[in-house]
C-alpha cells in the first residue's frame, strides 16, 4: 500500500497497533487482515499537515517498539483518564486519535485491496446505505 501522507514504517505501525485494538476472531478479520489501512488517505486528507507529520513519526516509532513496551503503552493509554498532568493528556489524545482512525477505517465499509473476504460490516450484517422505514 502506498500512502500520500504516511511512509511505509507509519503504515506498518498503524497495522501493528490496529491489531492490538482489533485482533479479529473466527468471523471478523484482524485490522491488518482487513486491509483497511489502504483507505487511510481518505481520512488524512482532512487533517492538518503538522498533525499528520507528527502521527507519521509516532507510528514509525510504534513499528519499532518491542512487544512488551507497546503493551505497556497501550495499557497506559487505556488508563490515562486517571492520569493528571501533561502526560495523561497526551496519552488520552493519542488513545482517542488512534482509536478514531483505526475504527473509522475498519468499520468504514470499504474493502482493502488485500482483503478477498467480507468487510466487517458484511460480517455483522450492517449496510451503511440501507435506511430502515
Amino acid at each position: 500500500m502506498i500512502s500520500k501522507y504516511f511512509n511505509h514504517s507509519a503504515l506498518q505501525g498503524l497495522n501493528r497497533i490496529g491489531d492490538l485494538f482489533i485482533p479479529g476472531d473466527a468471523e471478523l478479520p484482524s485490522f491488518s487482515a482487513s486491509s483497511s489501512v489502504d483507505h487511510v488517505d481518505d481520512l488524512l486528507a482532512y487533517a492538518p499537515p503538522d498533525d499528520v507529520s507528527l502521527l507519521n513519526t509516532v507510528l514509525g516509532v510504534v513499528r519499532l517498539l518491542p512487544a512488551s513496551t507497546l503493551g505497556w503503552l497501550m495499557r497506559r493509554m487505556e488508563t490515562s483518564n486517571v492520569d493528571e498532568g501533561a502526560l495523561g493528556g497526551l496519552l488520552r489524545q493519542l488513545n482517542f486519535g488512534l482509536r478514531g482512525i483505526i475504527f473509522s477505517l475498519y468499520y468504514g465499509g470499504k474493502a482493502g485491496a488485500g482483503n478477498a473476504g467480507k468487510t466487517p460490516l458484511d460480517v455483522i450484517g450492517y449496510d451503511l446505505r440501507r435506511v430502515e422505514e
